[in-house]
């Protein structure tokens, strides 16, 4: 009989420490809770959904050795970022066919953007463009920094709808790439010189 509670309560022990492990903890409240420095020899791999859906206040500490700006030294990651996020938007009541300027209050030290899978939908009553024999052109849609965020203008340049009181509803996705993954080289210039081809003089700067 005692053999037999000895074991039970082994085995209780065991159950309740494969629970949750504490290390520098007594009273772990995670299934693996560190409290002092800790390394790793080789990796580590995060869950994608955890990694997306993150808790508030989540940080992960982490080095590369082989980074010259992180250059070995620990880095703290505030925020958990994906390398992409796409964001769906509709925009209502548009008076006649231009945007020409929305600011989507996304923070451009943050993400570049891009506009993906738009879709002009004209209101009941809205024939659409009014266009002719001569001149049909072309809805044109942009992304552009102004101040710290980014914004959106869309519009049909060339022409107009049929009445003042036209409206129109807009969809598209917004695509960010976080800095965090992405580097932006800057803009590079060509002359062609009056010609319709040419050849870069060289590969860009930095990659």
């Amino acid at each position: 009989m005692m053999k037999k509670l000895i074991l039970m309560g082994i085995f209780c022990f065991a159950t309740k420490t494969i629970a949750q492990v504490g290390i520098g903890t007594t009273t772990p409240t995670e299934k693996l809770e560190v409290v002092g420095a800790a390394a790793i020899g080789t990796s580590v791999t995060i869950d994608p959904i955890d990694y997306v859906n993150n808790p508030s206040g989540f940080t992960i500490m982490g080095t590369d050795p082989q980074s010259a700006t992180v250059n070995g030294k620990i880095v703290a990651v505030e925020t958990l970022y994906t390398p992409l996020t796409i964001q769906p938007y509709t925009i209502n009541n548009v008076y006649r066919d231009d945007i020409n300027d929305l600011n989507l209050n996304i923070p451009t030290d943050k993400y570049f953007i891009t506009i993906a899978n738009f879709e002009a939908i004209p209101s009941t009553g809205n024939n659409g463009i009014y266009t002719n024999t001569n001149n049909k052109g072309h809805f044109v849609f942009n992304a552009f920094q102004s101040g710290t965020t980014w914004h959106v203008k869309i519009g049909y340049p060339t022409l107009d709808t049929q009445n003042t009181a036209d409206r129109y509803t807009y969809k598209f996705d917004v695509i960010l790439y976080s800095k965090r993954f992405f580097k932006n080289l800057g803009e590079i210039t060509y002359n062609l010189n009056g010609s319709n081809s040419g050849t870069a003089p060289s590969a860009p700067t930095g990659i």
